[in-house]
């Protein structure tokens, strides 16, 4: 009897979240006491990407954690990121139950929660290689020589990067969908919906992209500065400039730091890198400022 390909196994394994994230959007859509509303298929589409992409982030999250653990000079256990990632996804989750204003329908708050929950959940592997990423530059006890230590934080960066426009994109979509969602509610016809239900205004567009941004920045900016800290020190050690006395020798070691700072990429800002990987959310909150809060929206 032939025994199933683990391969194959584990590449259905990874599908199973982008199912269940299609299958939920699809279904929240589907299910909408909105469904005729005029604007109805503009709304669905950024929905069930974002959904999706939520489902899609996750199996890519875990494949990073298991791209990290298995460097052999890179120390890094599951238990050095779960504190802190399971206390700010906890936190997040309350505010999110706690929310009595949802985005379409009010008399299904629980439904919003759900969908809000799904991002928030999507995102935490993704999170939690965030963190480890951060533990293993603060621990480097693993790589035996510079040149590892080196090798390893331009993995790490690399690394971080990748997530960073993972999860930017999470952001992303899930502000379009929010604020797709805004603008269908206020095209309703009169007299539809819940009798004295309170709809968001439009600014919530921009509060909800606000606080996605920093949901990733309280995970980023704590690795990225401790990389970049790491790196500076590592420069310091293989260029020291303070023992250089003579010009050409000062200009010599100046140049070679400055081509191991830009590899580290510790010539550039942390908020700076932070932007890069959100920019896609630059066009999108302009639009929603140009559009929400002009006085005819």
């Amino acid at each position: 009897m032939q025994r199933p390909n683990p391969v194959s196994v584990a590449g259905l394994a990874r599908l199973v979240p982008v199912g269940l994230g299609l299958a939920f959007g699809l279904w929240f859509v589907l299910t909408s006491p909105y469904k005729h509303a005029p604007l109805w298929p503009v709304w669905a589409p950024f929905l069930v990407a974002f959904t999706t992409a939520a489902g899609a982030v996750f199996p890519y999250g875990l494949d990073r954690w298991a791209e990290l653990s298995t460097d052999r000079e890179v120390c890094v256990h599951v238990r050095d990121a779960v504190p802190r990632v399971t206390a700010i996804a906890a936190v997040a989750l309350l505010g999110v139950v706690g929310s009595t204003r949802p985005p379409v329908a009010p008399h299904s708050s629980w439904r919003h929660v759900a969908l809000i929950s799904f991002l928030i959940v999507g995102g935490v592997p993704a999170f939690g290689v965030m963190e480890g990423v951060r533990h293993a530059t603060v621990d480097q006890s693993a790589a035996s020589t510079r040149g590892a230590q080196v090798a390893v934080l331009v993995s790490l960066r690399q690394l971080l990067q990748r997530l960073l426009a993972a999860v930017g994109s999470l952001v992303a979509l899930s502000t379009l969908a929010v604020g797709s969602s805004v603008v269908l509610e206020q095209n309703l016809p009169a007299g539809t919906g819940d009798v004295g239900a309170a709809r968001l205004p439009p600014q919530f567009v921009l509060v909800f992209g606000g606080l996605g941004s920093l949901l990733v920045a309280l995970f980023y900016v704590p690795t990225a500065t401790a990389l970049q800290r790491r790196g500076q020190a590592l420069c310091d050690e293989l260029f020291p400039l303070r023992e250089a006395d003579e010009a050409p020798v000062i200009l010599s070691v100046a140049e070679d730091r400055h081509k191991l700072e830009q590899l580290l990429g510790v010539d550039r800002g942390v908020v700076a890198d932070l932007q890069s990987g959100l920019a896609i959310l630059g066009p999108l909150l302009a639009g929603a400022a140009a559009a929400f809060l002009s006085p005819h929206a």
